[in-house]
């Protein structure tokens, strides 16, 4: 999620009453997040296995081929809606010759106004479905559907028709490269926005928010990653993201994997335990002995003290610090993003929480030392560990389903 320099808290309003979100018990999990905005609403529909559609791969010249297509809802003036889908098919472009991709990926996008509690924001993206696959490591993860649907596997869950959601707020004054005009000091770099909101639909984005929290004005005392139920409201369990499967944890100068907090929650409820209510999970959650592994993460997603550890064999070997300097936790900012602080006068700028008007893609490369991509290192290493492949990294680590 990007955002201008003024913070935006973003907290779901209402907590469901019923446990409506339950799928099938031999079903495996699918995430769908119909607002890029909200990541804490979600559903869990039914998503059966499926087999892979031989037709469905789309066979492509490297380095030319755009692999994405976009579905743009855009309701301004024709000139406006050409260079907004401009911007949108040179960003895809751009991924396109970063990554070795097979599947085409469907974003559908709009471009509106926001309401007075988004305004702040310059736009948001989110994959629209995340699907449970076992990693090498033996842990059920959710990955993006963009990024599974690259493994080919034989079996998978469902997909859903598209592969990333996104929003952009029409009401900030937008720069492109089209206009051919020097950018104003209030202006944004729109190209710059799509690029980094693709790259979080891809799945630059954590599973770790206050799901358990998320009335106005509520005080945050943990952190949780996502979680499910089974049909007749029967807890599934804690579920991270393979994005979280690389981060890690300071804690008395120990880096503890952020898996192993995910385990200690699912020790909090045991599995197939049967919840009426939203606020009776939440209640029994809350209440024990683990709730401190909750804490503890929220302690460090606000001390800087969370990284990611790229996983081997990537273009980067050393470790790379993650945005956890906002107090309080900031939904869609903290931790997935790396660190403002020390990134966004380099290479990975792309990546940085927020993006300051009157800076150009041009002008942003420069002075981060004229890598050969706005795409820097660290922001590529981050996507071949979770299993895109590229040049340097062409067999990345691969699921089971």
């Amino acid at each position: 999620m990007k955002s201008q320099s003024l913070l935006l808290y973003i907290l779901a309003l209402t907590q469901f009453l019923t446990i409506t979100f339950a799928a099938k018990r031999d079903h495996k999990q699918c995430f769908d997040f119909p607002d890029p905005l909200n990541p804490t609403r979600f559903d869990t529909p039914d998503c059966p296995t499926v087999e892979n559609d031989e037709t469905y791969h789309v066979e492509v010249e490297r380095g030319i081929q755009n692999f994405f297509q976009v579905d743009l809802n855009c309701y301004y003036t024709a000139a406006v809606c050409k260079k907004i889908r401009n911007a949108f098919n040179d960003a895809g472009k751009e991924i396109s010759k970063v990554l070795k991709l097979k599947e085409k990926i469907y974003v559908n996008a709009t471009y509106e106004s926001f309401s007075y509690s988004e305004k702040t924001l310059l736009g948001s993206a989110y994959p629209a479905r995340s699907l449970s696959l076992i990693s090498d490591d033996k842990i059920t993860r959710l990955y993006p559907q963009a990024l599974a649907k690259q493994f080919s596997l034989k079996k998978h869950p469902e997909y859903s028709k598209y592969d990333i959601n996104a929003r952009f707020n029409a009401d900030f004054s937008w720069w492109f490269k089209a206009d051919n005009k020097k950018i104003k000091p209030y202006q944004y770099d729109f190209f710059v926005v799509i690029l980094h909101e693709l790259i979080h639909g891809l799945g630059f984005i954590s599973s770790w928010d206050t799901y358990l929290e998320t009335n106005t004005y509520q005080t945050i005392t943990g952190l949780t990653s996502n979680y499910y139920f089974y049909e007749n409201n029967e807890f599934g369990g804690f579920i991270e993201n393979i994005f979280d499967r690389y981060l890690k944890v300071i804690e008395n100068k120990k880096k503890i994997p952020l898996s192993y907090y995910t385990a200690q929650l699912n020790k909090s409820v045991p599995p197939m335990t049967l919840f009426y209510t939203r606020l009776e999970f939440t209640n029994k959650v809350k209440s024990s002995p683990q709730w401190k592994y909750a804490k503890s993460v929220l302690k460090a997603a606000t001390s800087n003290n969370i990284l990611f550890t790229p996983a081997k064999r990537t273009s980067w070997k050393q470790d790379i610090y993650l945005e956890a300097s906002l107090k309080p936790f900031v939904s869609g900012s903290s931790i997935c993003h790396v660190s403002q602080s020390k990134y966004r006068k380099t290479s990975d700028f792309v990546m940085t929480y927020q993006q300051f008007p009157g800076e150009t893609e041009k002008y942003l490369i420069e002075r981060g030392g004229n890598y050969k991509s706005p795409i820097g290192p660290r922001i590529i290493s981050v996507l071949e560990s979770i299993g895109y492949a590229t040049a340097a990294n062409p067999n990345p680590i691969k699921p089971k389903y």
